[in-house]
């Protein structure tokens, strides 16, 4: 299963919003990385990759290799502009629920941002496992909680209004069942964070 087209058009058009307050997202996340030694080994598999707000954190300056993943060509447009002097980093159209990829091909997945709008959450998560090596991490995170997430999802339109982010320990349940151990989970208003390990 692929994403919709109404999603992908959605997030082209909201790439102009997205942008403004990049600065101060990205300062949050420069604190939780320290704070909570959040994974960057590589090679890194960064799905919904957006205008590429992680990649300062997951580049290591080029000598790990990064997979950014989005279906938004707007985003991925604006993300090759912004890092261009960035090496060993791929930029490629392409979903959770079908990843071009070899199996066992990263150590690290993250998912930032973007764990709702999985159209499939499980097929995207067997997906993802796939993809990572015995012993990878994946990372899901938000710079909000659960609820506060689904009344903006609710607020910003048809194509992401029911794209619902479930409490941080059900998703840990969800999590468990596609095979991977559960080493981390924080939600409160500011922070939901999910970390697992690959079995």
């Amino acid at each position: 299963m692929t994403a919709s087209h109404d999603k992908r058009d959605f997030f082209d058009g909201i790439v102009p919003q997205w942008i403004l307050d990049t600065e101060e997202r990205s300062a949050r996340l420069a604190e939780i990385f320290i704070e909570y030694e959040l994974p960057t080994s590589g090679p890194v598999l960064d799905i919904g990759s957006g205008v590429g707000i992680l990649l300062p954190y997951l580049s290591d300056n080029g000598s790990t290799f990064v997979a950014e993943i989005e279906i938004s060509m707007e985003m991925l447009r604006m993300a090759r502009e912004q890092h261009r002097t960035l090496k060993d980093v791929c930029f490629m159209q392409s979903d959770a629920h079908n990843l071009p990829f070899a199996s066992a091909s990263f150590t690290t997945a993250h998912c930032f941002s973007v764990y709702p709008h999985f159209d499939a959450p499980e097929l995207a998560l067997r997906e993802i496992r796939r993809c990572l090596r015995p012993g990878g991490i994946l990372c899901i995170l938000h710079l909000m909680g659960h609820e506060e997430l689904n009344e903006l999802h609710r607020e910003a339109g048809r194509a992401v209004e029911s794209d619902i982010l479930p409490p941080v320990d059900d998703l840990a349940r969800t999590i468990a069942q596609q095979g991977f151990a559960v080493t981390r989970s924080v939600e409160r208003s500011d922070l939901y964070l999910l970390l697992a390990t690959r079995m």
